[in-house]
């Protein structure tokens, strides 16, 4: 992975410090909704799936499904950014975001839980890729660090927090369980009045010619991969012809979305990105990131709650230590990137330390010495702080201005696939 000295050359809005912080304000807003919206119920699983009446499966596919989801819609979110007006995609995003909400917290059974939780899915996916897009639009290269910084803050707080969140709802005993879905009505709400006022983009005016064919193909091979993963060694065993039909099925689909997308006029996931060394081995670097977002906030709540017995609300508590990291590492690293244009020695130490990190968490007993916990989750959420928004960054100064949506799209794509994959996997 390269540094470019002299990134390609991108159009960046005249707007002064304070202007890019009030526009910033909606998008960060809607980022927290869009991550909450994944670990919230994270803590308050065991309550959800007890009062509805569901089994293990249930159990899985309530996070499940709003990962695949946000996973699958996310290039087509990205995609269309390039096309049409970002600032109305986003407000739609969030429109559908709140009334998947809304049905969700109303839901009568896990089956329409899990519907509902797809339609959330959907409208998070364009949350996390349109606040990537319209920050590389609206800040210059140089500056997108410093700013860049503040996202990643809001991500760690909004995923590593959620369980917390959520943990405090199920133990307060006036609020309830559906208040986990309901919560993030109100700051999408808030996000949509901000952005109204805040966000002044020039829209795109081109013939939208949108990859319906790879759209559809990228989303089947997924979406299989991804039931598989959930499935197998519940369902079926990992070595039986379920298995054998779902991986050549994802890998026939994936073979002919690769073939649509090399001769699309407007594809999805432009194939000639991953020609870039940079964009590559972000591409790999953002599904082990995924990896270790997702499966650290859903698993460590587990973990506090079933082996050492703690209330949903003191394991999110007692995550706190990789918030801390997170929020820290992730300003600081893009500060200092802002001001030196250098990122590749931040990601390198930053996949370090969340290997070392991950390594020691998986010695963990139900005994384990809290404080010696805490520096690794501390390990995983610097890690964490200092890889995920630079990856972006990365990625942002190595693309051409009209790329920027179908770019900044693939690293939260595969982050997400990874995501969904390793709470399935884990999850098994």
């Amino acid at each position: 992975m390269s540094q470019a000295t002299a990134p390609p050359p991108t159009t960046a809005l005249n707007m002064s410090h304070r202007q890019v912080l009030e526009a910033l304000s909606g998008l960060l807003l809607g980022m927290f909704v869009a991550i909450l919206s994944s670990t919230v119920v994270s803590n308050a699983l065991p309550r959800i799936i007890t009062d509805l009446g569901g089994g293990q499966s249930a159990y899985t596919w309530v996070v499940t499904a709003a990962l695949l989801a946000t996973t699958a819609t996310t290039p087509i979110w990205g995609k269309l950014a390039d096309l049409i007006s970002k600032k109305a995609l986003v407000q739609l995003a969030l429109l559908i975001y709140v009334l998947g909400s809304v049905l969700a917290g109303a839901a009568q059974g896990t089956g329409e839980l899990i519907a509902c939780r797809v339609l959330q899915g959907v409208g998070a996916g364009g949350l996390t890729a349109l606040a990537q897009v319209i920050m590389a639009t609206i800040i210059a290269p140089r500056e997108r660090g410093r700013y860049s910084g503040y996202l990643g803050a809001v991500m760690a707080v909004g995923t590593i927090g959620g369980p917390l969140v959520g943990g405090v709802i199920v133990d307060t005993s006036w609020l309830g369980w559906r208040w986990c879905f309901y919560v993030g009505v109100p700051f999408a709400v808030a996000a949509l009045v901000v952005l109204q006022k805040t966000l002044k983009l020039p829209v795109v005016k081109r013939k939208a010619q949108i990859d319906w064919w790879g759209a559809t193909l990228i989303t089947a091979a997924v979406s299989v991969l991804l039931i598989w993963v959930s499935l197998a060694g519940n369902q079926f065993a990992w070595m039986s012809w379920p298995t054998v039909a779902m991986v050549l099925g994802a890998l026939v689909l994936g073979a002919l979305a690769i073939r649509i997308e090399t001769r699309a006029a407007e594809p999805m996931i432009p194939p000639r990105l991953f020609r870039s060394r940079t964009i590559a081995l972000a591409t790999v670097a953002s599904v082990a990131v995924g990896i270790g977002m997702f499966g650290a906030s859903v698993f460590l709540g587990q973990y506090f709650q079933l082996s050492r017995g703690e209330s949903p609300t003191m394991a999110g508590l007692m995550t706190l230590p990789m918030i801390l990291g997170l929020v820290v590492s992730s300003t600081l690293s893009g500060r200092v990137i802002s001001r030196t244009g250098l990122w590749k020695r931040y990601l390198v130490a930053g996949s370090a330390l969340l290997t070392v990190g991950f390594a020691l968490l998986g010695t963990l007993r139900a005994d384990t010495n809290f404080a010696l916990l805490s520096c690794y989750m501390a390990l995983v959420g610097i890690g964490l702080g200092m890889t995920m928004q630079n990856l972006v960054l990365a990625v942002q100064n190595t693309v051409r201005p009209h790329e920027l949506g179908a770019a900044s799209s693939v690293v939260a794509f595969f982050r997400s696939l990874g995501g969904a994959i390793g709470v399935s996997a884990l999850g098994a």
